[in-house]
């Protein structure tokens, strides 16, 4: 199988069962919208902030250093299961250990019940990620759809049902709990791997060295997408956190749902071609078409029927969260399609060099951030967001010194579409609002309104005409690609060589990168 045919087949299995998960999770909070308070899902937003920071302990940056390494062994592989079992276990004891500090910080008294079920979450995690990354690396992109979905419908019916029983902010801890826990069941039965005793002699210093300078990375990253809702649970309490909260929830839908399944499916593919330079180039320009044309447009055209869309979600009583969800979506087009330095980063095996550069300026946009809290959510919202802008510029510009990519082309490029194609998408999105009709019908007129625009672009400028046609031809690689059961097999048993073993890929959990 072609390469670029795996890539396109991965990519199309991630974005379709990613957009069945977005569209059952804004599901999830229209009814739990009905159902709980905005200080209920304020109250765990403020554990979570603190508490998601195990998550990053409990994957340690292994399951990613494994995905680059040329080679894993059998052995390896079983000495890093119990190595992140390890780390999720411990996660989960100093978590529960630090409750009664975590309730004192925020001068509240009932967050230990939230702390003390989410906690179980890490060992759950923990043990899943090596069966994750099995399915990952043998790239069986089917089975892990089918175990994502699965799991968020489970966790999405739990919590509605101890929502209506009346169990209140209980339901959301019930939520994680389920989902986590049947995500694990079905990687197991899907991996039909199960590992043996630790193994002596084995060491797996090389996939800590590399772990530990990710690890750094996503712990400063961590810092600067919590220190927003920490910063507002402590000043401003759990009403104005619920509402921004809200707000950052979709924002984070299609984000994560995104983001986090592509670099599964993105970093074995570039860590394969990292010595090619040119290759390298064409790829990563096009994973950036694919980012700008489809993530980067769904948050320009959502910023534009912001009202009408936070209506029918959650109703006339969360009207503060539209200005809110309007300019963090700004800031989500850039931090959309800066997972392209991520990637390039983790690929080439520069993670390092990319510790150095998070050392410098994720200090600055915590402070950028931190700089709106007397303003509320709506200042918090904006430094947010210039903040991520700023770092997209920065971080495509040292990626591209440090693994000789030509990242001053693909800023021009992101930048034209962005402004050529995005942002007149959700101008035009914004100007049907103004039309004297329901929410239902603005949000509807104005898809069809873009859907014209984009239309007549793409007949009128050759360059986008140009780009669109890669896009779809990405697209319909993914769709048309078919392989026997007995080809899959074989493919999985025989990949190029050092896909022959299997390595991780940590799951979706409290604390997303």
């Amino acid at each position: 199988m072609a390469l670029g045919d795996n890539a396109a087949r991965g990519s199309s299995i991630v974005l379709a069962s990613q957009g069945f998960r977005v569209a059952l999770q804004f599901g999830s909070v229209v009814v739990l919208a009905r159902l709980l308070t905005p200080e209920q899902f304020g109250l765990v937003a403020m554990v979570t902030a603190v508490i998601g920071l195990a998550d990053l302990v409990r994957d340690f940056g292994l399951s990613s250093a494994a995905i680059q390494a040329k080679t894993l062994s059998t052995d390896e592989r079983t000495n890093l299961f119990w190595a992140n079992l390890g780390l999720g276990a411990l996660c989960t004891a100093a978590t529960i250990a630090c409750a009664p500090l975590i309730e004192n910080a925020y001068n509240r008294t009932d967050l230990a019940p939230i702390i003390l079920g989410l906690a179980w979450v890490f060992l759950i995690s923990g043990a899943n990620t090596q069966f994750r990354a099995d399915l990952t690396r043998s790239m069986r992109y089917g089975r892990l759809a089918l175990s994502d979905v699965a799991s968020q419908i489970v966790g999405v019916v739990v919590a509605i049902i101890l929502a209506l029983l009346g169990f209140g902010v209980m339901a959301i801890v019930a939520q994680q709990l389920s989902s986590a826990l049947t995500a694990l069941i079905m990687n197991v039965v899907s991996t039909r791997w199960l590992p043996g005793l630790p193994k002596r002699g084995v060491s797996l210093r090389r996939f800590f060295r590399f772990g530990t300078s990710l690890f750094a990375t996503q712990l400063l990253t961590y810092f600067t997408k919590n220190v927003d809702n920490v910063a507002l649970g402590i000043y401003r309490g759990p009403y104005e956190l619920g509402i921004y909260s809200r707000a950052y929830q979709l924002l984070l839908a299609p984000l994560n749902q995104i983001n986090g399944p592509m670099t599964g499916v993105a970093l074995p593919v570039l860590s394969r071609i990292q010595e090619d330079k040119p290759r390298f180039q064409r790829y990563l320009s096009k994973a950036q078409l694919v980012a700008c044309y489809l993530t980067a447009t769904v948050f320009a055209v959502s910023a534009g029927l912001a009202e009408p869309l936070v209506r029918i979600l959650f109703g006339p009583s969360w009207a503060a969260v539209a200005p809110i969800f309007v300019i963090l979506a700004v800031g989500g087009i850039f931090r959309s399609i800066q997972q392209i330095a991520y990637w390039a980063y983790l690929a080439a095996g520069k993670t390092a060099a990319q510790l150095r550069m998070i050392l410098v300026t994720r200090p600055i946009m915590i402070g950028m951030i931190l700089a709106g809290v007397p303003w509320g959510p709506v200042g918090v919202a904006i430094g947010h967001s210039v903040a991520y802008f700023l770092f997209w510029i920065v971080s495509m510009r040292h990626m591209g010194k440090h693994t000789g990519v030509d990242s001053g082309a693909l800023i021009r490029n992101a930048l034209t579409i962005v402004l050529l194609v995005c942002m007149p998408a959700g101008f035009v999105a914004y100007g049907i609002t103004f039309l004297p009709i329901g929410p239902f019908a603005a949000i509807g007129l104005g898809l069809v309104a873009v859907i014209i625009y984009m239309a007549a672009v793409v007949a009128t400028v050759g360059r986008v005409r140009g780009d669109a046609l890669v896009v779809l031809d990405f697209i319909r690689r993914g769709v048309r690609f078919r392989k026997s059961r007995a080809a899959r097999s074989q493919e999985t048993r025989t990949p190029e060589p050092y896909l022959s073993e299997r390595v991780t890929q940590s799951g979706g959990s409290i604390a997303d990168e």
